[in-house]
């Protein structure tokens, strides 16, 4: 018992002396000559309270902002255009498809038009029909005629009159059964009925269903012929939630087939369903394409860009601003190495930049990468700048020179989705600080490769306020789709890849890539 009493006493000792010693060095630091002091708070980056300096505003030397890759961009006008791709299938124009129904009871004595798939012309014969009913109404119609011309001469106008409609009503019900006029004018004029009355083609078209044949009994609820006008085609394509708002009936649209990418043809946006994929979360858009040589094909897989122009607007990119969900900031160069973060407001997106609508003005320069280590820099700016004066506060520096140390990732990474095989890699394969060549190879389950995808990427840490880059890709001559990817500091780093193919859904998985 005395000897942990000896031992809490020797503690209690030293806790005094150390305690003394260090308000002694306190006060001694305070009694340091003012020039001295100076010189420590020149030394400070980053730090609020200097002279002149607004809340938030950083300080970075340009051999941080060197080692750092932070870059500026001007604020200006500029055209916001944008290409949306997507792939689509082609379908028939549906106000061009017509059905062909004999409008009453009958039997076919000849088929003209006996195969699926032959183009008619409007007007050309496609059966001949016996009908008890048609013989009858022509017999009546060749009386009603008799008794008009026997009648014309009768002093009573009721009797004339009622001859002429006799004649007008049995003509038109040869006209509703779509008996044509040449037809009827020709029983007036021979004064003959037939046997067998044809129809026509109601329009051009290739006749897409057949269902009659030669002596076969119709009726008039039966669909005989469907035939389809191609010289317009339909084609229906995904366009994804965030392009929804940027897509307007009667922007251009250009279309390519996968097997002649060097064939182009333009059309326009038609309609834009007014409902979603539940399962894709992607939005149905019909696109209109003129076909005069009937090239384009019902149910062919293509490849579509709808061009969107929005005009001139004063934009940043999209690099260049930070995104909290709350507000949105981007930070100003405002001369002698010192940036400002500045509340912006904000319009659409298009090909990497952002219609500017208020919060920054033309001609300002504004960090357009890296703007989220400019944004923790600034936070930690206000938080320091609230402790100003306290003591001991001014021997310290910025965070400059941390490194994070991020888990290795083993390199190539590789996926099997679908029946596909993913490989990601990068150049130099230890990937580094600044800029790297993302890879992604495909292969399908044979081990070929494939080199029709379109192929894009996406990067971003798992940081509060970092904006995820984008980038497309391009096929190299080795068989990898290649982007340049600037991984501007050390850590983990999460890319996704998004793959699409005509006729089959976009693929998207994520890796990870750690630099050093």
């Amino acid at each position: 018992m005395a000897k942990s009493l000896k031992v809490v006493w020797v503690l209690i000792v030293g806790l005094g002396i150390f305690a003394g010693g260090y308000f002694l060095g306190m006060n001694a630091r305070s009694k340091e000559p003012q020039a001295t002091s100076a010189a420590k708070t020149n030394e400070m980056q980053g730090m609020e309270g200097m002279p002149g300096m607004a809340p938030g505003m950083v300080m970075v030397s340009q051999q941080n902002q060197e080692l750092l890759s932070i870059k500026t961009a001007a604020v200006e006008k500029r055209t916001m255009a944008q290409t949306i791709r997507t792939v689509g299938s082609i379908t028939y124009d549906e106000t061009r498809v017509s059905r062909v129904h004999s409008k009453i009871e009958g039997w076919v004595e000849k088929l003209y038009v006996n195969y699926t798939g032959k183009l008619v012309k409007k007007g050309q014969p496609l059966f001949t029909l016996y009908s008890p009913d048609l013989l009858a109404t022509q017999q009546e119609y060749l009386l009603a005629l008799k008794a008009r011309d026997r009648l014309a001469k009768s002093s009573i106008p009721e009797v004339r009159s009622g001859a002429v409609s006799l004649v007008q009503a049995s003509k038109s019900r040869l006209s509703l059964w779509d008996i044509s006029d040449e037809q009827i004018q020709e029983i007036e004029t021979t004064g003959e009925f037939k046997k067998a009355l044809t129809l026509y083609a109601p329009h051009s078209g290739f006749v897409i269903k057949k269902d009659i044949n030669e002596g076969m009994k119709v009726m008039p609820d039966k669909e005989l012929y469907t035939i389809a006008d191609l010289s317009n085609v339909w084609i229906n394509v995904d366009i994804y939630e965030h392009d929804i708002p940027l897509i307007k009936v009667g922007q251009p649209a250009l279309m390519n087939l996968s097997y002649d990418p060097g064939k182009s043809f333009t059309g326009k946006v038609s309609y834009i369903y007014p409902y979603l994929d539940e399962k894709t979360r992607t939005l149905k858009v019909r696109l209109e394409f003129p076909n005069p040589d009937f090239k384009l094909k019902p149910d062919m897989y293509v490849n579509a860009d709808i061009k969107v122009d929005a005009g001139k607007h004063l934009a940043v990119p999209e690099e260049a601003v930070l995104n909290s969900g709350i507000r949105k900031v981007a930070f100003v160069d405002k001369g002698n190495d010192h940036f400002e973060p500045k509340e912006v407001k904000l319009g659409a997106k298009m090909d990497g930049y952002y219609q500017v609508l208020s919060g920054l003005e033309e001609g300002e320069k504004v960090a357009s990468s890296s703007a989220f280590l400019l944004d923790s820099e600034s936070r930690l700016s206000e938080a320091m700048g609230a402790m100003a004066g306290m003591a001991g506060m001014e021997g310290m520096k910025g965070m400059e020179g941390m490194k994070m140390d991020a888990p290795a990732k083993s390199a190539p990474q590789e996926k099997k989705v679908q029946d596909l095989t993913l490989t990601l890699s990068t150049r130099p394969q230890k990937a580094k600080a600044g800029e790297n060549v993302l890879r992604l190879k495909i292969t399908d389950k044979a081990g070929n490769p494939v080199k029709d995808a379109q192929v894009a990427f996406q990067y971003t840490m798992s940081m509060q306020g970092m904006v995820a880059s984008k980038a497309d890709a391009t096929l190299s001559k080795d068989g990898f789709y290649e982007t340049k990817a600037n991984l501007g500091m050390q850590g983990e780093w999460e890319v996704t890849v998004i793959v699409r193919r005509a006729g089959q859904k976009p693929i998207q998985e994520k890796f990870k890539v750690a630099t050093q």
